[in-house]
């Protein structure tokens, strides 16, 4: 799967549906992975580029040291958009 090194952290995503439509991204729930979302990509693919993610700590992206704050998972999330 694709990396991207942002916020100081590698963070796993997954890119799929329809190359030219706009971005509908998706991030999982604290314990699971991006992989909660598998049928969201094939109810929305045909009209939507997916973005789908693995938050810090989750997945096959990177655990760092804590503490974890929404701030610092929504700033996460703005720099894999960017």
């Amino acid at each position: 799967m694709p990396e991207a090194r942002v916020n100081g952290v590698t963070l796993s995503y997954e890119l799929a549906g329809r190359e030219d439509g706009p971005v509908l991204m998706f991030s999982n729930s604290l314990g699971t992975d991006r992989g909660m979302w598998d049928g969201q990509v094939e109810a929305f693919g045909a009209a939507w580029r997916i973005l789908r993610y693995d938050t810090r700590g989750h997945g096959g992206s990177e655990l760092t040291e804590g503490p974890y704050t929404a701030d610092l998972l929504a700033d996460d999330a703005i720099a894999l958009m960017d």
